[in-house]
C-alpha cells in the first residue's frame, strides 16, 4: 500500500497548474464582464475575476489532485499481482492494434462525409487497440518465452488451495522437479518453508562433500525454478506452532492450506498418505512414466508380417508398439520369444528393436 503523502507533489502540481490556467481565464474574461456590468473599470474587474479563478482553481485543483492520486493508487492496486510481462505484452498488442486499426482506415478517412467516418474509423480503432490488448495480455508468458526473457513470478501470500504445493528438502536435493516443471505438470504454487531452506543451507555447509554437494544442489534447484518462472514460487515462514519435528511441520503446513506435498521421502510419504494429506512423490511419478519395455527385457509376441530390411519380421505389443525382429522372416505367423536390444522413440510412438531368444522357440500359430 502506498504512503499517503507519496502522491502529495503530483497532487500539489496539478493544483497550481489549474490555479494559474483559471486565473488567466478569469483575467481573459473580466473585460467582458466590465463592459456587461457598465463599470468602466475593466482593470479592478479583472483583478477581482483573475482573483477568483484563482480561488476557485486552488478548490478544483485540489480536488483533482487528489481524485487523480488515487485513482492511481486504485490501478497500481489492482495491477499488482499481474506479472510486468503480461502488462508490457498487453501494451504491445494494444499499440500493434492500433497501428494495425490506422494503416487499414487511412483511405476512409481521406473519403468526404468525414464527421462520419471519422467517429466510425476511430471505434474501430478502440476496438482492435482492446483485442490487441486483451490478446497480448493473454499470450504474455508465450511472448516471454519467445523472446527468452527471464524472471520470478509474483505470487500472492498465503497461497492456498488446490493447485498450492509444499515443498521439502528432498524434492529439491533430487532435482527431478525441474524437469517436471519444464514439462508443464508442475503446475500452481511451490511453496517452500523457511525451515526446509534452513535445511538445505545447513547440508550446504556440512563437512560431508556428499551432503555438501546435495545441499547446495537443492539451493540451485529453487534458483532454477525462480529464474525461469517454472513455477510460482513462494517463501514463507509461516510459524507452525507447537511442532518441533521437520515432518510434523511440512504435514501441519499442508494440512492448513489445503496444499499437497511434494517429496522423495518415501517414509514422510507414506505417512502422509495416512494422515489424508495429498502427496506428489517424485519417485512414484518416474516409475509411473517408467517404459514398460526396456533394452533386455525378453518378450513373446507374434509375428505377422516381414519387414522393410531382409530377414526382418514384424510384431506389435499389446499397446500397439511395433517390434521390428531381426532373422526371423521365416518365423512369421509364429510365436516367437525375443530379447530387446534397442528403443527408438519418435513423434508417433515407440518402435523396439530385438533379436530372437537364444533358447526361444517358436509356437506355432
Amino acid at each position: 500500500m502506498s504512503h499517503p503523502r507519496a502522491g502529495r507533489p503530483m497532487a500539489e502540481v496539478l493544483r497550481l497548474a489549474v490555479v494559474l490556467l483559471l486565473t488567466a481565464a478569469g483575467h481573459a474574461v473580466g473585460v467582458g464582464i466590465d463592459d456587461a456590468l457598465g463599470r468602466g473599470e475593466p482593470e479592478t474587474t479583472q483583478l477581482v475575476t483573475a482573483v477568483l479563478g484563482a480561488l476557485g482553481g486552488y478548490l478544483v485543483g485540489g480536488v483533482l489532485g487528489r481524485a487523480l492520486v488515487r485513482g492511481v493508487d486504485r490501478a497500481g492496486s489492482a495491477l499488482a499481482p499481474v506479472p510486468a510481462v503480461q502488462l508490457v505484452a498487453a501494451c504491445i498488442g494494444a499499440a500493434v492494434g492500433a497501428l494495425a486499426g490506422l494503416v487499414v482506415l487511412l483511405p476512409v478517412l481521406l473519403l468526404p462525409y468525414q464527421r462520419y467516418t471519422v467517429p466510425v474509423a476511430l471505434l474501430i480503432v478502440l476496438v482492435l487497440a482492446y483485442g490487441g490488448g486483451r490478446l497480448g495480455s493473454l499470450r504474455g508468458a508465450d511472448l516471454a518465452r519467445f523472446v527468452g526473457l527471464r524472471g520470478r513470478l509474483d505470487v500472492r501470500t498465503p497461497s492456498k488451495g488446490a493447485g498450492t504445493k509444499v515443498v521439502d528438502s528432498s524434492a529439491l536435493v533430487d532435482g527431478r522437479v525441474i524437469e517436471v516443471a519444464r514439462a508443464g505438470f508442475l503446475e500452481g504454487t511451490l511453496v517452500v518453508p523457511t525451515f526446509v531452506l534452513e535445511e538445505l543451507q545447513a547440508l550446504a555447509d556440512s563437512g560431508d562433500e556428499r551432503r555438501r554437494r546435495g545441499g547446495r544442489r537443492g539451493l540451485e534447484t529453487l534458483h532454477v525454478l525462480q529464474d525461469e518462472s517454472l513455477v510460482a514460487v513462494e517463501v514463507t515462514d509461516d510459524p507452525v506452532e507447537g511442532v518441533r519435528e521437520v515432518d510434523a511441520k511440512l504435514a501441519a503446513l499442508c494440512r492448513s492450506r489445503g496444499a499437497a506435498l511434494v517429496t522423495t521421502d518415501g517414509n514422510l510419504a507414506r505417512t502422509a498418505e495416512i494422515a489424508g494429506l495429498r502427496v506428489l512423490n517424485l519417485h512414484a511419478l518416474a516409475d509411473a512414466v517408467r517404459p514398460p519395455v526396456v533394452p533386455g527385457d525378453r518378450l513373446t509376441l507374434r509375428l505377422v508380417r516381414t519387414g522393410r530390411d531382409a530377414g526382418q519380421a514384424i510384431g506389435y505389443l499389446d499397446d500397439g508398439t511395433m517390434v521390428v525382429v531381426q532373422e526371423a522372416a521365416d518365423r512369421v505367423g509364429s510365436d516367437v520369444t525375443v530379447d530387446v536390444t534397442s528403443i527408438v522413440q519418435h513423434r508417433q510412438g515407440r518402435m523396439l528393436f530385438a533379436n530372437p531368444a537364444v533358447d526361444g522357440r517358436a509356437v506355432a500359430g
